[in-house]
């Protein structure tokens, strides 16, 4: 996804594009020239706007990343983190899955337990911290 997608999720939640500029602190024509492609969001602006709109952060910062930068091979770390989110998505599904289903007679008091996904989470802020690495090493 792009990040014209994210801000348009964004401001649908926010009720305008004005709303949505006041929350992440900036002004109405900078989140419309963000929209637009000219320039990328900070990264605390990108986390903020993940969490707003329930969207993995790391995707979020990648995308807003892509926007601007020239470097094709930064650009190839870039975009691989949209593979990577989903294949960390997926993990999350299928352990989410066996976390929450029914338990056998032996874990019957088990049953029901509220699990929360700090293991996903993590996984996503390593991740953010691998993009912002590559991006300062080259």
């Amino acid at each position: 996804m792009d990040m014209k997608n994210y801000i348009e999720i964004a401001e649908k939640k926010a009720g305008s594009q004005i709303e949505l500029a006041k929350m992440l602190d900036v002004t109405a024509s900078y989140l419309r020239s963000t929209k637009a492609g000219k320039n990328g969001l900070s990264i605390d602006m990108c986390i903020v706007l993940a969490d707003y709109i329930e969207a993995d952060r790391l995707e979020v910062i990648a995308a807003s990343n892509l926007v601007t930068e020239k470097d094709e091979k930064k650009r190839k770390i870039l975009e691989s983190c949209f593979k990577k989110v989903a294949g960390v998505a997926a993990a999350a599904v299928v352990t989410s899955i066996l976390t929450f289903s029914n338990a056998g007679p032996t874990h019957a008091g088990f049953s029901g337990q509220v699990v929360d996904n700090t293991n996903y989470w993590q996984l996503s802020y390593a991740f953010c911290k691998v993009i912002l690495y590559h991006n300062q090493s080259f």
